[in-house]
């Protein structure tokens, strides 16, 4: 992962540690994602910020569903032509907790929301089309007294759903995300 990614990542998580004390609901927070093994395409780079919000009417024992918003910065670093693109989506998660804990709890996610990426080309690919889905499958856990802190390691994808003639894709085979809920 690149030098930067890192101090992003940690100055992200340094602020939230700082800011635990901010009175918010507990049901709002953070993330930032940063590939840890890429394949299509395969000198793939990047990032994704979201913030997330979680209705208390959607949150049961095992059970939550919440919303997020975010935003992706990917760039390859093996072409001059075609190097970076933007993607700004919106999902709906679904998140399963096998078990819920005083300070632990591990969980699995599902999410299919919808993107729009900032081009239709990245490095040799044809993306087809601006619109695109967002898949992610991933386990995790959550910790914290209260439970305000999640890691988590996923495998993403963008494509069309070949909705369009072209539909390269954009695959991320294993990501890791910290969360911060704000409380």
């Amino acid at each position: 992962m690149h030098p930067r990614l890192w101090k992003i990542v940690f100055k992200l998580f340094f602020f939230a540690l700082l800011s635990s004390t901010v009175k918010a609901s507990p049901s709002v927070g953070l993330s930032f994602s940063v590939p840890v093994i890429t394949k299509d395409p395969e000198y793939l780079h990047g990032y994704r910020a979201a913030l997330w919000y979680q209705p208390p009417s959607l949150n049961w024992e095992h059970t939550q569903i919440y919303f997020d918003a975010g935003f992706g910065h990917w760039w390859v670093t093996n072409t001059s032509a075609y190097r970076s693109l933007n993607i700004y989506s919106i999902s709906p998660i679904l998140r399963y907790y096998f078990t819920r804990e005083p300070f632990f709890s591990p969980f699995f996610n599902i999410s299919i929301g919808l993107a729009y990426l900032t081009k239709t080309h990245l490095e040799k690919r044809n993306l087809g089309m601006h619109f695109s889905f967002q898949d992610q499958l991933g386990f995790g856990v959550t910790f914290g007294q209260k439970k305000q802190f999640s890691l988590l390691l996923s495998a993403l994808h963008y494509s069309n759903g070949s909705l369009c003639s072209m539909n390269a894709g954009i695959t991320v085979p294993l990501m890791i995300t910290a969360e911060y809920g704000f409380a």
